[in-house]
């Protein structure tokens, strides 16, 4: 009578099992930071070098989530098409998007600024509807935000700079 012994997998040296563990903590720690880089109107590094930003980034899209008044790009799109409907500002196109507390709005090339005093956005929530658009035919560029939850607007190009108040 023969004997078989099965051979046994051999077993992973505990160090190397350690730095496995460690490595997935890490990867697990960043994977909202990566999310939200996906969605960040502002540098990606910020949520890439603190990934406390990317959980804070990823609580809010969760809760905002919950019932809100543009869920969609087309409800965004809806809204928008009505706000800025006519002259001076047009809208074309709506982005989702996470605003951080102030946001200097970005004005291109051959693009119009916005009065002086409008040059930066301080959105009330995190997640908007960044809206661009042309204004007086001109190149696009970003003429409004809305609020993801609420459907407010948030900033408007309007009144433009050196337009009369």
């Amino acid at each position: 009578m023969t004997t078989h012994s099965a051979k046994r997998p051999s077993r992973m040296p505990r160090s190397a099992r350690i730095a496995l563990i460690a490595a997935g903590v890490v990867v697990v720690a960043w994977i909202p930071s990566f999310i939200a880089t996906a969605y960040a109107e502002e540098p990606a590094s910020d949520y890439l070098a603190n990934p406390a930003e990317g959980w804070a980034f990823l609580w809010e899209a969760v809760t905002a989530s919950r019932n809100p008044r543009l869920g969609t790009a087309d409800a965004a799109m809806e809204q928008a098409s009505q706000v800025w409907a006519g002259a001076p500002a047009v809208a074309s196109d709506v982005s989702l998007k996470t605003i951080p507390d102030e946001w200097a709005v970005p004005v291109p090339a051959g693009g119009t600024a916005p009065a002086p005093a409008r040059a930066e956005a301080r959105p009330d929530d995190e997640l908007n509807w960044v809206v661009s658009g042309r204004v007086m035919g001109g190149p696009e560029q970003v003429i409004g935000l809305l609020d993801y939850r609420t459907g407010r607007v948030e900033w408007d190009i309007r009144p433009l700079a050196g337009a009369a108040r």
